[in-house]
């Protein structure tokens, strides 16, 4: 796991980097390079009318947004001291996907017949509508744990993009819908489109979850003995949350603890803080409550955080110190790798199906279904989406189905369409 894989610096030479600093200086230099060089060949009122826009814009986000991106940290005083920007090993595994998933895209829609210009008006358009429908999916998903407490500072939560939170079903139907309405404006045959850009959903997802293992979400359960597993280090959300159970002192309930729910404890992992404190199956865990010592410094900005906790048990209160608490999470199932593996095999397997098959919708609707099925297969090693709507499936699981669903349907009226005598030259 690495979220943050370096810091851009606050300051360079005693300047900010950012805002009114090096990089807005940069930009406004290239700016009148290119004037100067062009000047000639296009007029300054010609150039200001094509690309005003895109300048005024690469200074907006540098002066205004990025600033804002920069980690800041708040250590009692007054002002606090900023880090700089940090660069998400996220961020950086979906760039990867994307622009590997564009040059895929690219060559296979060239090869059906779709202009440069009509591909990049395409990958515009899905590239917007599945970050939105991953945005979206995700807000409605974890309505209940956004930050605030009225609508309106839920909302406000929502539109915060850069503090991370994307769902890939959100992205898949946006795409889907991204693809439907592009094709339905520009005329132009929905299947053959669909199966020209599949192969490269699959292999941004490969990257995708490789971004995923970087940032230690959408991890697995608990991990029995012998079986491949991975560890993420203090800090990452599968540590906090066995942390918070207790399952990272040893001790096992029937199922997560809630403050409002205490839990009947188990039983007790051998050789565990729990199990040399004296505490036993059938007692009742009130709840932990983890307590941060410490954490990132100017020195090392990229340290991990150091934990110790309050624990309850039967109501009575003990204290944990930090060197009893283990600095990393028990061994849990590798789901982000399966999960890129998984990507990676779909990818292969839709491009076999293109080369040996030319039926439209083919290789969209077994793509869909291939994966619908492997996903309904990793939410039962990941844990970190509980049933929904009364039921052990989670959301994904039931998306899946509905995908697969569809998946069928295309494969319908492909060989429908495939009996049907064409009437085309």
């Amino acid at each position: 796991m690495r979220p943050t894989l370096f810091y851009l610096p606050h300051e360079f030479l005693g300047y900010p980097l950012l805002g009114f600093g090096w990089v807005f200086g940069l930009l406004l230099l290239g700016i009148g390079i290119y004037l100067i060089a062009t000047r000639k060949k296009r007029p300054f009122a010609q150039s200001l009318s094509e690309l005003g826009f895109v300048w005024i814009a690469a200074a907006a986000v540098i002066v205004f947004l990025l600033p804002r991106i920069e980690t800041h940290v708040d250590d009692g005083t007054p002002e606090g001291w900023t880090i700089g920007l940090p660069v998400r090993g996220y961020g950086v595994m979906l760039m990867i996907g994307v622009v590997s998933a564009i040059s895929i895209a690219l060559s296979r829609c060239r090869k059906s017949g779709l202009s440069q210009d009509d591909f990049f008006s395409l990958a515009t358009w899905v590239i917007v509508f599945g970050l939105l429908g991953a945005r979206i999916f995700y807000v409605i998903q974890k309505w209940s744990e956004l930050e605030g407490t009225t609508v309106t500072q839920k909302l406000y939560t929502s539109l915060k993009f850069t503090e991370g939170g994307l769902v890939v079903y959100g992205s898949v139907i946006g795409g889907l819908i991204a693809v439907l309405l592009w094709t339905r404006k520009r005329k132009i045959a929905l299947l053959p489109t669909a199966d020209a850009v599949t192969p490269a959903f699959f292999i941004g997802l490969a990257f995708g979850r490789i971004g995923c293992l970087l940032n230690g979400c959408c991890y697995g359960g608990t991990c029995e003995p012998g079986l491949p597993s991975i560890t993420f280090p203090s800090g990452s959300p599968v540590y906090m949350d066995q942390l918070a159970s207790g399952e990272l002192l040893g001790i096992l309930t029937k199922k997560a603890v809630s403050p409002d729910k205490p839990e009947a404890i188990r039983s007790v992992l051998p050789n565990s803080w729990a199990a040399q404190n004296k505490i036993e199956a059938g007692q009742v865990l009130n709840r932990v409550s983890p307590e941060m010592v410490a954490g990132i410094t100017k020195e090392d900005p990229l340290a991990p955080p150091v934990f110790a906790a309050a624990i309850q048990v039967d109501g009575k209160t003990s204290m944990v110190p930090s060197t009893s608490v283990p600095s990393r999470s028990l061994a849990v199932h590798p789901s982000q790798i399966y999960a890129s593996i998984s990507g990676l095999l779909l990818c292969g397997f839709t491009f076999f199906l293109s080369e040996r098959y030319k039926r439209p919708g083919l290789v969209f609707g077994a793509g869909i279904i291939g994966y619908g099925v492997l996903r309904i297969v990793e939410e039962y090693i990941r844990v970190d989406e509980a049933g929904v709507f009364g039921t052990p499936f989670s959301i994904a699981q039931w998306v899946s189905i509905g995908g697969i669903g569809l998946g069928i349907t295309v494969l319908a009226i492909s060989r429908k369409q495939a009996g049907t005598p064409s009437t085309s030259p």
